[in-house]
């Protein structure tokens, strides 16, 4: 038997944007691979059998259980086992490819939550910045403060995601944001200006759920950089770029 506990980071603490981040780009983005706990609720405290640290993964993926609130455990998620038949007690950052061991002080983490209700993850884009995650609540005036606006949904990408902007955005000469590109033929299809975030949209529900970790990681990369825009023989061409921040760019 296994006693074990899981921690994941709050994205309303998240001010370095490492949530679902490896520990390779995490160096790049921090300079260090020190994992900041103060950034980490303590999600769950459990026990199970199990004879490796990829049975909790299984586990708290493909088969949750009933008291388990948080997030399917992902990239940047830190697994404590407390005590174990078969495991070594320490904590283990869920990286890209497996675990690694590390050093993670839990007392500067929150104590255990419930799931935030009514609420969503969702990655946001804003002009001249880098996309971070957020969590806000899942009603129409807390997606319209996000966006400045009335909302607009957009799904121009074969995953189940909307891109949800700002309606009037560029009627009301907000700056350009990012281009979104044909998927296959990469032409410009469109400009989204201002703010937009990007939530999980399958066809058959009828509101926008939190974004999976492997699709906020994928969206984070085509988001990227910002992006200027500018005529070039007739024809608007987005120009990437890195924007000047405290941090190292990531």
């Amino acid at each position: 038997m296994t006693e074990f506990s899981i921690y994941q980071i709050n994205v309303d603490r998240d001010t370095a944007n490492v949530c679902f981040i490896g520990m390779e780009s995490l160096e790049k983005i921090k300079g260090t691979k020190d994992v900041n706990a103060a950034a980490y609720d303590r999600v769950y405290d459990g026990k199970m059998d199990c004879i490796s640290l990829e049975n909790i993964y299984q586990k708290f993926n493909v088969d949750h259980p009933a008291d388990y609130k948080g997030r399917s455990l992902s990239v940047s998620d830190v697994v404590e086992i407390r005590e174990s038949d078969t495991l070594n007690p320490g904590f283990y950052f869920v990286d890209s490819i497996g675990f690694k061991s590390i050093s993670f002080d839990k007392s500067l983490c929150k104590e255990p939550v419930e799931a935030s209700s009514g609420k969503i993850s969702v990655l946001l884009v804003e002009p001249n910045k880098y996309p971070r995650m957020i969590e806000i609540d899942d009603t129409l005036e807390a997606m319209q403060e996000v966006v400045g606006g009335d909302i607009e949904e957009y799904m121009p990408f074969e995953d189940k995601v909307a891109i949800i902007c700002n309606e009037e955005g560029k009627v009301n000469g907000l700056t350009p944001n990012r281009a979104v590109y044909d998927e296959h033929s990469r032409e410009m299809r469109d400009i989204i200006c201002g703010k937009f975030f990007i939530a999980y949209a399958p066809f058959e529900a009828e509101r926008f759920q939190s974004i999976p970790p492997d699709l906020a990681e994928k969206y984070r990369k085509k988001f990227k950089y910002p992006e200027r825009f500018m005529r070039v023989n007739n024809e608007i061409v987005a120009v990437p770029f890195k924007p000047v921040r405290a941090d190292k760019e990531r």
